[in-house]
């Protein structure tokens, strides 16, 4: 291809076989190679140096094009190549993204600290922006001024009789388990549940936990005042139950005159999700329904309990709310309800022992405070008051002032409810805030004309608010 005379003389020829892979030669054979190369002299001495440029050219254009197939060759295999190994990737040196202007609609910018190494992080384009998991906001702590509510309610389930008719136990179950599912307590105290009734409670209420004893032996015999309580929101640090008698340890004991045994079951309930660092105390009872004294008699040993299981239970560095649920089988103006509500033993003139929620509630909606618990299987009548939710932040007022009482007078010693007072405020006991925030009577308006309803009571819920108090130093 180069000529044998001119400034290309010196070139070598280049063999025709380097030249087919890029020409289209297939049709020439190997006999008339001679002939062609025979006709290339002849036209070179014709035509002189000017076919030698365009031999030049067509050279130049073969080593350019094998140039490119080196170039292609070469980056095909780097690209199979291309990844980083982990060594390679930790000692790499990523570009830090730009700040950005905010504005109303930007992401919140990610902390480099909380990312793993490169090598486990999946490559992100720039363009798509990273999908942000929202972080938990933290309860304040004791220190600082936190609250938590929750929903609690006194419900008399009706023990199971035959005489009940369309009332009878297996007939209300549906209706019991939809009042359920209406109210969502996180807390509840019942009263007559049966053995039987009990394994039908514990099946509609599968993310409750119970606490129980049967009133005639202390095990599984006559009936059950349960306390359940949502097992997702709660921890029962402690439980246990006494019975309304002379000797409240001594298992099925009755007061004289009263029409059967009574029982009381206790649970010190701790939250899971807050550190407000507050217990709460609830308490499930039934007082006697025969002798208004028994009631009273009851209600002085709920009270005495209450204190003795706060004195033995309560933890010092946790303030303990106390709520007391139950059919009382008294209606507001009675002595059991004086004697619960009004610290009666304390020289304090104004101390309360306990709050009736109906009368301190911030909101009591439609049916109001005055509407009847017990209707008696007849739900467009009133009824009496005698189902209550009583609940104090403390045993007693003189804790909630943070002062110790004073003596009585003429007398050199002080009652026993002032020195367990004054010992509770030496131990340090937490004072609590506690607010009732709403009272209602739970009714179900679809059901006013039916004969077939959940209960001869109706349910009673109260949404408390509870705080720490800041303490004094």
């Amino acid at each position: 291809f180069f000529p044998k005379k001119g400034p290309f003389a010196h070139v070598p020829p280049l063999p025709l076989s380097l030249l087919s892979p890029f020409l289209s030669f297939s049709s020439l054979r190997a006999p008339r190679i001679m002939e062609v190369q025979e006709a290339q002299r002849d036209l070179e001495e014709a035509s002189g140096s000017k076919h030698g440029y365009l031999t030049l050219f067509g050279g130049l254009l073969v080593i350019g094009l094998g140039l490119m197939a080196v170039i292609v060759v070469y980056g095909a295999g780097r690209s199979e190549n291309s990844y980083f190994t982990n060594e390679e990737s930790q000692n790499a040196v990523y570009p830090q993204p730009q700040p950005q202007p905010s504005s109303p609609f930007s992401l919140p910018a990610l902390d480099p600290e909380s990312r793993g190494p490169p090598s486990e992080q999946p490559l992100v384009r720039q363009a798509q922006p990273p999908i942000l998991t929202p972080i938990p906001q933290k309860e304040p702590r004791d220190s600082v001024r936190g609250s938590y509510t929750f929903r609690m309610m006194s419900f008399n389930v009706r023990r199971d009789f035959e005489s009940d008719g369309v009332n009878q136990w297996k007939f209300r179950v549906p209706l019991v388990q939809q009042m359920f599912r209406r109210e969502n307590p996180d807390i509840i105290g019942m009263q007559e549940v049966l053995p039987e009734q009990m394994e039908d409670l514990k099946q509609m209420l599968p993310g409750f936990k119970a606490i129980g004893v049967g009133r005639d032996d202390g095990r599984s015999e006559g009936e059950f005042v349960p306390v359940f309580y949502r097992h997702e929101k709660f921890d029962a640090v402690d439980s246990g139950h006494f019975w309304l008698s002379e000797t409240p340890d001594v298992p099925g004991s009755i007061y004289r005159g009263a029409g059967c045994t009574r029982v009381t079951t206790w649970a010190l309930l701790r939250p899971k999700q807050t550190d407000v660092g507050v217990d709460v105390l609830a308490l499930s009872t039934h007082l006697d329904h025969v002798s208004e004294r028994a009631r009273d008699r009851g209600a002085q040993v709920l009270r005495l309990m209450i204190r003795k299981i706060l004195a033995e239970k309560a933890t010092r560095a946790r303030g303990t709310a106390v709520v007391v649920v139950g059919d009382f089988n008294a209606e507001p103006q009675e002595p059991a309800i004086r004697t619960l509500l009004n610290d009666v033993e304390s020289n304090l003139p104004t101390s309360k022992m306990l709050s009736d929620s109906r009368l301190e509630a911030l909101q009591a909606p439609d049916p109001g405070r005055n509407f009847g618990t017990f209707p008696s299987w007849n739900a467009k009548q009133t009824g009496k008051i005698i189902d209550y939710v009583l609940y104090s932040p403390t045993p007693m007022q003189c804790l909630k002032r943070n002062q110790p009482p004073r003596m009585q007078a003429g007398s050199p010693r002080m009652s026993r409810e002032a020195l367990e007072c004054l010992r509770y405020i030496l131990r340090r006991g937490a004072p609590v805030d506690m607010k009732a925030v709403t009272y209602r009577v739970g009714i179900d308006r679809s059901l006013e004309n039916n004969r077939k309803q959940p209960s001869d009571h109706r349910p009673v819920v109260v949404d408390f608010e509870l705080s720490r108090a800041v303490q004094r130093r």
